[in-house]
């Protein structure tokens, strides 16, 4: 049986992950967004106006992964705690932004609603 002292540092552990995943994963992405922008005003050069879209982009597609790939630690935190319930809600969570996913890119000019 699980003590409440189990129970907190489970908890604790949890939001650790959690929290680092959220914050070094927005300190990456807004450096690579800096990065970008830092190369932005040498427009002159093709091949640095390159890279700085390049990096703008990576930037951009990282904060946007960032609520998607909580919700994958989450469904493999809480399978490894083997609470089932919330796995499966996570998991159908990650599921329908999958299928979110894949369905606009399979052809991004067709209107769902």
């Amino acid at each position: 049986m699980n003590t409440p002292s189990d129970d907190h540092r489970r908890l604790l552990r949890m939001e650790g992950l959690l929290t680092a995943l959220l914050r070094y994963g927005a300190l990456v992405a807004s450096a690579w967004i800096a990065l970008g922008m830092a190369l932005g005003p040498f427009q002159n050069a093709p091949a640095l106006a390159s890279i700085s879209d390049r990096c703008l982009a990576v930037g951009i597609v990282l904060l946007i992964a960032l609520p998607v790939l909580r919700v994958a630690l989450m469904t493999g935190v809480f399978l490894s705690e083997k609470d089932y319930r919330f796995a499966a809600i996570s998991g159908a969570v990650l599921a329908i932004i999958a299928l979110g996913f894949l369905l606009g890119a399979l052809n991004p000019h067709v209107h769902f609603l």
